[in-house]
């Protein structure tokens, strides 16, 4: 079970990631908003948690991927 999902959502006729209640800013594709997600979650310091992607699918479903995180524990 990951500790923090990332997820990819419609928002501002564009998309955005979003994490708990706050959501990014809007890009035009879901692909874009991936790729930012990715990046600002390997810059997520969750010690030894995990992350998670969670965006649509062409089905209509959800598709769901790991993500890397820094478990360097550092504070900076």
């Amino acid at each position: 079970m990951a500790d923090i999902t990332y997820q990819v959502v419609p928002h501002d006729n564009g998309w955005a990631y979003k994490l708990g209640d706050t959501l990014s800013e809007t890009y035009a594709t879901v692909d874009e908003a991936i790729v930012h997600a990715k990046d600002a979650a390997s810059r997520q310091k969750i010690g030894n948690g995990d992350a998670l992607l969670a965006y649509p699918s062409p089905d209509g479903g959800w598709e769901f991927q790991p993500l890397e995180t820094d478990k360097s524990g550092s504070r900076l």
